[in-house]
């Protein structure tokens, strides 16, 4: 039976911790080894862990790293690969997972001879109790991972062998003063730029729960105020403060590099990149549209 390493990112997490876990430890037809890593909770996450599940590993970061994206990549960063273990996955404090979800994760991986992967997810609005897909599994495109992840994080399941070489990459990954890190996107960044297979599911086995303290999930929500906040983001420069970050793991010599510095450009170099590789760009037309429109808004 496949046995799966799980890295669960803590931080105030003891409102739905215990759920999450328990749809963990309940995955069928896998093993499952859970580690658990808190970024110095002030709630009492580690309690309930500890009444609730206390044959579970954890560790408490001193001080916390600041951001779950640097929690997540710290586990990868200290994996020991002496551990019986055959594949690695992330995980959320407060989602909720389908029993099929890591056997499904791996027999996709290995019926298709992929490195990595992520999939669609259900948006769990627990405001109204609404369940929407989120979909993720747009065609893949040459350079989408240059301006985008494949998916949520809470969906990522990689190889062993994956692990092994992304923990050397995270050893040149400076990510400190890197605003908006994202460790879902970095990690589809290093599989697709080092040409390693990912897949990405069209199916859903989790229940993203969106609520006033998630990190990110707010912004999967289709309101106006979503659509004001990302709009803005965009027109301050965060694509250009991503690829000031993601081009110094680019061979200068790659097509990608090229795209990056000419991004990175004037207004117009930035915008001659857009119109020659738009097709190549972005996976869903929609978030293209938008993409392509404020970048042309954009004058900075």
């Amino acid at each position: 039976m496949k046995r799966i390493k799980i890295l669960v990112a803590t931080y105030n997490g003891a409102k739905y911790i215990s759920e999450q876990l328990e749809s963990i430890l309940n995955q069928k037809d896998v093993d499952v080894d859970v580690f658990i890593s808190d970024d110095g909770s002030t709630d009492n996450t580690l309690q309930v862990i500890k009444n609730d599940f206390p044959d579970l590993i954890t560790k408490t970061n001193t001080p916390g790293t600041g951001a779950a994206a640097t929690n997540f990549l710290n586990m990868v960063s200290n994996l020991n690969f002496d551990e019986n273990f055959d594949y690695v996955a992330f995980s959320d404090q407060d989602d909720i997972w389908l029993p099929q979800k890591m056997k499904n994760a791996v027999e996709k991986l290995d019926s298709e001879q992929a490195h990595l992967y992520c999939s669609n997810l259900t948006k769990w609005d627990t405001a109204t109790g609404d369940l929407i897909l989120l979909k993720k599994d747009f065609a893949q495109r040459k350079y989408d991972f240059l301006f985008e992840g494949g998916s949520a994080g809470c969906t990522y399941v990689f190889t062993k062998d994956f692990a092994k070489d992304f923990q050397f990459f995270l050893k040149d990954v400076q990510s400190v003063n890197w605003k908006y890190f994202s460790h879902d996107w970095l990690t589809y960044f290093f599989a697709r730029s080092r040409n390693l297979k990912v897949v990405i599911d069209s199916q859903s086995y989790i229940h993203y729960r969106l609520h006033d303290s998630n990190v990110h999930g707010h912004l999967n929500k289709l309101s106006i105020a979503t659509i004001r906040e990302k709009s803005k983001q965009v027109l301050n420069g965060y694509y250009q403060s991503q690829i000031k970050e993601f081009i110094k793991y680019l061979d200068i010599s790659t097509e990608e590099y090229k795209i990056y510095k000419l991004f990175l450009g004037n207004y117009f170099q930035r915008n001659y990149v857009i119109w020659k590789y738009n097709k190549d760009l972005m996976r869903d037309n929609k978030k293209k549209t938008m993409f392509i429109i404020l970048n042309l808004l954009n004058f900075r």
